[in-house]
């Protein structure tokens, strides 16, 4: 079994729309430059204030925004990889803001990589978790996106657990937490994340996410996930996410423009 759960925008508000777009783009420039005076600071000060940076600040800003949001400002059509990184953000805000379980409380939730196309796994959240032989538990979540006008995005969540199945030992190989100011029992569990999922022990689990566009809402979802990713079969191994918004690509857009403002 593989729970899954629907997030839909409900509202058809062009401000309210507007709203979020600004959410997702101020949250992202202020992970990136970490919400720096001299590149957060200024930046949305002229974001906010319709003027572009000039000089210096605008090298500097535009270093942080560049990676992915510079071809998506030069080419304002079709930029797949635009809609993706907005996904998951998406996924990744939404996942920040629920609500806390006492019993199994958020110790290590990492951003979103830099770059769409860095390598590695797309999303990791670690557990503190009592009761459970190891104390924690984890999750590696692998994020696609579906523009498709058809509410049949079966193809794209197959392939997200493919990858997971296929390089989700190696995404978590990739890991170094070495730079981390973590309590030792928690650089002890994350040390050996590889290892549990090689080995697969109920503390690991894999995830997929997918944003798409609210007219392909599937009816169902994730029903096949355990024929694509058969390794791990305890309970609650499996989770799925969908993330549906009217227009995802237009909304990604909306995003970038947010972005681009200043430069």
């Amino acid at each position: 079994m593989c729970r899954w759960e629907l997030v839909v925008t409900l509202s058809g508000s062009p401000e309210d729309r507007a709203a979020a777009g600004w959410i997702v783009a101020d949250e992202i420039m202020r992970e990136r430059t970490g919400g720096r005076p001299r590149t957060y600071g200024k930046w949305r000060e002229a974001t906010l204030n319709g003027a572009k940076l000039t000089g210096k600040d605008h090298v500097l800003v535009k270093a942080f925004a560049e990676p992915v949001f510079e071809a998506a400002a030069a080419k304002k059509e079709g930029n797949h990889g635009l809609a993706g990184y907005v996904g998951e953000w998406l996924w990744y805000l939404l996942t920040r803001d629920l609500p806390e379980d006492p019993a199994r409380a958020v110790e290590i939730l990492g951003p979103p990589k830099a770059a769409v196309n860095d390598g590695g796994g797309d999303g990791l959240i670690v557990y503190r978790e009592d009761g459970t032989a190891r104390g924690f538990s984890f999750r590696l979540w692998e994020m696609k996106k579906y523009t498709g006008k058809a509410n049949r995005p079966d193809g794209a969540i197959h392939k997200g657990w493919t990858q997971l199945s296929t390089k989700g030992a190696t995404y978590l190989g990739m890991l170094s937490w070495g730079d981390k100011l973590l309590a030792d029992d928690t650089r002890e569990f994350v040390g050996s994340l590889a290892e549990q999922w090689v080995d697969e022990e109920e503390s690991a689990g894999g995830g997929v996410s997918i944003a798409l566009n609210a007219t392909a809402i599937p009816t169902k979802a994730f029903h096949l996930a355990h024929e694509h990713f058969t390794t791990h079969k305890h309970p609650g191994a499996l989770q799925g996410l969908v993330v549906a918004i009217d227009n995802l690509e237009g909304f990604a857009h909306e995003v970038r423009e947010y972005v681009w403002t200043a430069l």
